[in-house]
């Protein structure tokens, strides 16, 4: 499978982003394990910690118990230099 680096990436993400957003919107009372799927994968693919770290607290709104998630923005957490 073939993807995409740079600008064309950033911009697939985006748009990924307003896709999710619209869907968490017109579903927000269903069960939503695909939505958390899907940010978690962006998470995965995130290019910045800022944005990993957006994805992961997308995650965790959407289902509070997902521990995958909470371990993961812990270590972001932890990775986070100090000034």
């Amino acid at each position: 499978m073939f993807f995409p680096n740079g600008p064309g990436l950033s911009l697939m993400f985006d748009q990924l982003r307003t896709i999710i957003a619209r869907f968490i919107t017109r579903y927000r009372r269903r069960p939503r394990p695909l939505l958390t799927r899907a940010w978690f994968s962006l998470a995965a693919q995130a290019d910045s910690l800022e944005e990993k770290r957006r994805c992961l607290k997308a995650v965790l709104q959407l289902d509070p118990d997902n521990e995958p998630a909470s371990v993961a923005l812990l270590l972001l957490d932890q990775e986070r230099p100090t000034s």
